[in-house]
């Protein structure tokens, strides 16, 4: 069981190896224009740069809920992207990191970039779970709605759009949206290989009290039948 737990861990560092390089990949390369892109999915174009014209709608903007930075707790703003080529659907554009009101109660008033815009921005396919009611908290005084999880099925259906399958991580124009760093936020691989090195270390030493067990067992046998 300890040996299969070291196996499982290593797995999970070449997981998050190749989730690390299919980000850094995307740092040296020009931006692919959305509209060029055929079949996007989630195994070929984690993390693919691109660009896209258009502009923000202004209302809904979403607050997407327990988003921590540097220790801080806040929201990551999500605004719907209308772009200029009609091949294309609604945008779910992830605009960055603002921190959260002192009080739970206050929902906060943000106002999305206005005019056509062109940007560019990382692919990132988040999850596709059915959302409840429950997850979505509409603001009182302001045209913000806190939601759980950007899951774009349970969004496009909320609020009656047809919207792309994946989010758009929003890296320039740097003039507009807020506090940004789309490294992956998981646990790095040497830190899988550091649980890995423990599960196979217990293993180890599973094996040697086991063998000395077994020889101390042995000689206790000997002793006994002398002794008969």
């Amino acid at each position: 069981m300890l040996v299969k737990l070291g196996f499982w861990q290593l797995e999970r560092a070449e997981e998050k190896q190749l989730l690390f390089d299919d980000y850094e990949s995307q740092q040296i390369i020009e931006a692919k224009p959305l509209s060029s892109i055929k079949d996007l999915n989630a195994t070929q174009h984690r993390f693919t740069y691109v660009s896209v014209s258009g502009e923000f709608q202004s209302t809904p903007v979403l607050l997407l809920d327990n988003k921590i930075l540097d220790s801080t707790v806040g929201y990551n703003v999500l605004g719907f992207f209308h772009p200029d080529s009609a091949k294309l659907p609604v945008q779910l554009v992830n605009l960055g990191w603002i921190p959260a009101p002192k009080l739970r109660s206050d929902i906060p008033e943000i106002d999305l970039p206005k005019g056509n815009l062109t940007l560019t921005a990382y692919v990132y396919f988040p999850s596709q779970n059915e959302l409840t009611r429950n997850s979505f908290e509409y603001a009182t005084d302001n045209d913000s709605v806190r939601i759980q999880e950007a899951a774009p099925k349970a969004l496009a259906r909320e609020f009656n759009a047809t919207i792309s399958s994946h989010l758009l991580l929003l890296e320039t124009p740097e003039n507009i949206g807020w506090q940004r760093d789309w490294e992956p936020q998981v646990m790095k691989p040497e830190k899988h290989y550091g649980y890995a090195t423990q599960w196979f270390s217990l293993a180890v030493a599973c094996l040697v009290i086991f063998v000395i067990a077994v020889i101390k067992l042995n000689k206790q046998s000997k002793k006994e039948e002398e002794t008969q």
